[in-house]
Parts: structure tokens; C-alpha cells; sequence
């Protein structure tokens, strides 16, 4: 499971820089529809930081004090690591420009809001899929103490943030209607069975 631990984590490290990249781009065009950020400075500082140390914790981890855990576990974490994936480019696709690592609305007449693609059954999809990667990759290194320690600071920041991002987006004219019954981060099954 070592080379598949390497092999996703540099995949993992590549991907969030792209994203980075991708998230500036959108974020430049967004500003030129009239789109403001709302999250301070400070928010966004943490989660950079945040994701930061993870990598280096888990790097850490994994090399010198690398823990045993039951293939079975490594497995099961893989298959749900690989799922998010799936997840992440759902979103990604179903966003398009409007995907940003930042909270960003508008004040224009007419706000607009995504539906469709995952977010037919969850309101927080991006967010589900960095909880699972925060998770379960560095189970597959060994780094339970990473796992467990970053997944719970990870919660007290997603706490604040997704209270932030929802306080804009239930102000949007049928938001509410659309998507308010929906979960966070699982899906409510009596949503679903409609579906």
C-alpha cells in the first residue's frame, strides 16, 4: 500500500495546486460579473494553513511513526478516497467558472445558485469530498494520528465556513425552496427516494 500512498498522496498535492490555480481564474472572472468575496481574510488563511500542515503532518507521520493499519481498513479507505474523487470532478464539472475556493456572491437582482449535478442531493459536495480526502488518505500511509487530528480541525473550520456560505446563499430568492431541504454533507433519504 506504500506506493499507492505516494502515488495518490503526490497526486493529491498536484490536484490542490491546480485547483488553486483554476479557483484564481474563476475568482477573476467572477469579480468581473460583479461577484464579491465574503469570506475575511483570516477564514481563508486557516484553511490554506490548515491543508498546509496536513501535508507536512502526514508526510511526517507516515515516515518516521507510521502506524499499522488493517488492510482491510486501508482498503475500504482507498475505495471511499477514490469515490470522493469521482465526486470532486462532478462538482467541478457541474460548477464550471463558478467553482472557487473562496465564498463569493453577488448582489445583483437576480443572484444565482447551482441545482443540478450533486448538488441535487447535497448542499456541500466540495466540502464532503475534502472531509473524505482529509480522512482517509493518510490512513493509507499509516498516519492515523493525521487522520483523526486534521479531520477534527478540519470540522471546526468547515463549522464556521459553511455557516458563512449558507447565511449568502438562504438570502438567495428561492434558494431555500430549491435546495433548503437537503442535507449539508449526506443526502436525506426522503429526498432521495423522490429523486
Amino acid at each position: 500500500m506504500t506506493f499507492v500512498f505516494w502515488t495518490l498522496f503526490t497526486y493529491c498535492l498536484v490536484e490542490r495546486l491546480g485547483e488553486l490555480v483554476i479557483s484564481r481564474r474563476n475568482q477573476r472572472r467572477m469579480a468581473s460579473q460583479g461577484f464579491s468575496e465574503k469570506e475575511s481574510s483570516t477564514g481563508m488563511r486557516a484553511m490554506v494553513v490548515l491543508h498546509a500542515c496536513w501535508y507536512v503532518t502526514m508526510i511526517l507521520e507516515s515516515t518516521l511513526l507510521p502506524r499499522s493499519i488493517p488492510y482491510s481498513v486501508q482498503l475500504v479507505a482507498l475505495a471511499i478516497f477514490l469515490g470522493a474523487q469521482l465526486l470532486r470532478f462532478w462538482t467541478l464539472r457541474t460548477l464550471g467558472m463558478y467553482w472557487n475556493i473562496s465564498v463569493m456572491t453577488t448582489d445583483e437582482a437576480a443572484p444565482r445558485f447551482v441545482s443540478d449535478g450533486p448538488y441535487r442531493f447535497i448542499r456541500h459536495p466540495n466540502y464532503l469530498v475534502v472531509i473524505t480526502e482529509l480522512a482517509t488518505l493518510p490512513l493509507l500511509g499509516g498516519a492515523l494520528l493525521t487522520s483523526v487530528c486534521f479531520t477534527a480541525l478540519n470540522a471546526l473550520l468547515l463549522r464556521r465556513r459553511i455557516a458563512l456560505e449558507e447565511a449568502h446563499l438562504f438570502a438567495i430568492p428561492g434558494y431555500q425552496e430549491r435546495l433548503g431541504m437537503l442535507g449539508r454533507l449526506i443526502p436525506r433519504m426522503s429526498r432521495a427516494i423522490r429523486q
